[in-house]
């Protein structure tokens, strides 16, 4: 499964330079990852082309705006992507933005207060913020709903400087942290993007929660939750909260089943069921059989879970046998100069914070791109991000693993970072392909978003340079086709951690909205699928797939929800470079039978409902 360093062919095609939308470079250096390099030298572009992509905040009117987690989410119905972000200013916040038209441009207005999303329904005192959100119609309405995540922290001790929990005079534990009774919630939509809490809500315990997905796993047409937690004495102990599964009612309610579907872990260290340090969460059915697995990212150098959808309401790990649990060197060996006692075998695979599942190849199976952090001083067992190629049903959809798909050289072997914590699949050109969006964030030494285009499966090019990216210190990312031209843009949030003052600049780590501008005459559709609800197909479709078949292209799309760290998430339409091809045929994979939709042109916005012979076809959504 895991391939060694030999390998001669199918790697990235690597410049490793970075381009800043302004049209510069940046030393050579920096891009390679050397921590000694600067930032504030740059020579000017060798080419006159514009490039692909322009950052365009500030003339779209976020500039001035924290954002760490984005997602697109069209709130109000109206076919434009508005925005849902996260960010720290001032302490945690939410905001909320239309996509609204000013002056012949897209521009996004506040509509925080509007959306209610700030309001808390435990305590109407209390301005909410949120870790993150995710997505999804919870109770089939049409209108998209949010779980408002947020990242609680209560069980951790207090410790002092030699990691020995802190006790009063009474003996009793110390906490670093006094319980403010924000807890997570489900959000419903009216329509019209604003949103309150169902009666009878579901009370979600106070846990590290780190990331969550829409699915439907039993089939039933009602979206189910399955939330991913992270350590609960992080730096004291290995103990990690449970990531638990809610069945949804279809009224915007869940029940917890977690037991009573087999993903009940315990509260131990290093055994084959204990819980693990969660930091991403994806659903999709990377075997094929028409249901909802869970694709689980383990931080802390443990292992990966795969929880295969049995079918019966229960779920089994997979991720031994697949090799999702991690690559092959499980030594746990430091290198030699660090004089470091080797780590156990559970303690010698990855940190891993994003699981993307793409069918990148078009053989018509999911296949995996893993996020994950690692350091020069981590040595060869802590796994690095790596491209999982799904073998398909011949050879038991297991995973062969690619790490050096990402090759990178660093001019210093034993002072690097790779801060890899979010990725997402996207056809940015149209020609068929999906590239690769990668985010690297958290470390001063060379860490950027980054864009490979995908000349053919296992080839790659990295076209950040020509992007016109350069962005240091990437946070979240999300995608989507926000002025609806046919071409998807990227919102990509900043990081400033461990970012020394001179590379901080304006008020607030504000992001970067980069509009794509790619004019290669390939042509394009965008797919929008609306389900019957209850008994049929969930209303917003989550793990509907559809196929398009354009001349010899065959294209495999998953309707998804989150796919990793901290809601990383991107727009719900499922979007299709055609090429040069002007027609497609379209099959809908509803939940238990198939519709077949032929000679629909290209370049149109198509929305399909489930039973519908014909679909809906237009120049704008």
């Amino acid at each position: 499964m895991y391939n060694k360093l030999n390998m001669k062919k199918n790697y990235f095609v690597c410049f490793l330079f970075f381009a800043s939308a302004f049209n510069f470079f940046l030393p050579a250096a920096v891009a390679e990852g050397n921590s000694s390099a600067t930032t504030d030298k740059k020579t000017p572009a060798s080419h006159s082309e514009e490039p692909y992509f322009v950052n365009v905040s500030s003339v779209a009117g976020l500039s001035d705006v924290s954002v760490q987690n984005p997602v697109w989410v069209d709130i109000n119905g109206d076919g434009y992507a508005d925005l849902i972000v996260t960010g720290n200013d001032g302490g945690l916040k939410t905001l909320v933005f239309l996509n609204e038209e000013k002056d012949g441009r897209r521009f996004f207005k506040d509509f925080t207060e509007e959306s209610g999303l700030n309001a808390d329904p435990d305590n109407k005192k209390i301005r909410r913020g949120a870790s993150f959100f995710t997505a999804g119609d919870v109770n089939n309405d049409g209108y998209t709903d949010l779980f408002s995540a947020v990242y609680c922290e209560y069980d951790k001790p207090a410790a002092d400087k030699d990691g020995k929990v802190i006790k009063d005079a009474a003996g009793n534990t110390v906490y670093e942290k006094k319980d403010d009774g924000i807890r997570s919630q489900i959000y419903l939509n009216d329509g019209k993007g604003h949103f309150h809490t169902p009666e009878g809500k579901t009370v979600f315990p106070p846990e590290t929660t780190s990331s969550a997905t829409f699915l439907d796993y039993d089939r039933d047409g009602n979206p189910d939750l399955f939330v991913g937690n992270w350590y609960k004495e992080y730096g004291i102990s290995l103990l990690s909260y449970v990531s638990r599964l809610y069945r949804g009612k279809g009224d915007g309610t869940f029940t917890d089943v977690t037991e009573a579907a087999g993903l009940m872990t315990r509260p131990s260290e290093g055994e084959a069921d204990s819980s693990r340090p969660v930091y991403g969460v994806t659903s999709c059915d990377w075997n094929g059989d028409g249901l909802a697995d869970i694709l689980v990212s383990v931080y802390g150098r443990q292992a990966n879970r795969l929880w295969k959808n049995n079918g019966d309401g229960t779920f089994v790990d997979t991720a031994p046998a697949t090799g999702f649990d991690g690559d092959d060197i499980r030594d746990g060996k430091y290198p030699a100069w660090l004089k470091r006692a080797p780590e156990k075998e559970f303690r010698s695979h990855g940190n891993t914070f994003s699981a993307a599942c793409a069918d990148y190849d078009n053989d018509g199976d999911e296949d995996v791109f893993l996020a994950e952090i690692t350091h020069s001083w981590a040595g060869a067992a802590s796994d690095r991000s790596s491209l999982l190629v799904n073998s398909g049903a011949e050879k038991g959809w297991v995973f062969e693993r690619y790490p050096d798909i990402l090759l990178r050289v660093h001019q210093s072997s034993s002072s690097w970072n790779q801060g890899d914590m979010r990725a997402t699949w996207a056809d940015f050109d149209n020609d068929g392909r999906l590239d690769l969006l990668l985010a690297s964030g958290d470390y001063n030494d060379g860490q950027y978003l980054r864009l490979f285009r995908q000349v053919k499966p296992l080839v790659f090019e990295d076209i950040t340079e020509r992007a016109g990216f350069g962005w240091e210190s990437s946070g979240g990312i999300s995608v989507a086709d926000y002025d609806n031209d046919g071409r998807l843009d990227v919102i990509a949030g900043k990081s400033w951690m461990r970012m020394p003052k001179e590379k901080r600049t304006g008020r607030v780590p504000a992001p970067a909205l980069f509009h794509n501008q790619i004019r290669n005459g390939n042509h394009w559709l965008s797919v929008k699928l609306e389900g019957s609800g209850a008994g049929g197909t969930a209303a917003d479709c989550v793990g509907t797939k559809v196929r398009v078949v354009s001349g010899d292209l065959i294209q495999t799309r998953e309707a998804g929800s989150s796919h990793g760290h901290m809601g990383l998430a991107d727009e719900k339409r499922l979007h299709f470079g055609l090429a040069g091809n002007k027609t497609a045929d379209i099959t809908v994979y509803w939940n238990g039978h198939t519709q077949i939709y032929r000679n629909i042109p290209a370049d149109r916005f198509v929305a399909i409902k489930e039973g519908s012979d014909t679909p809906s076809v237009s120049v704008r959504p």
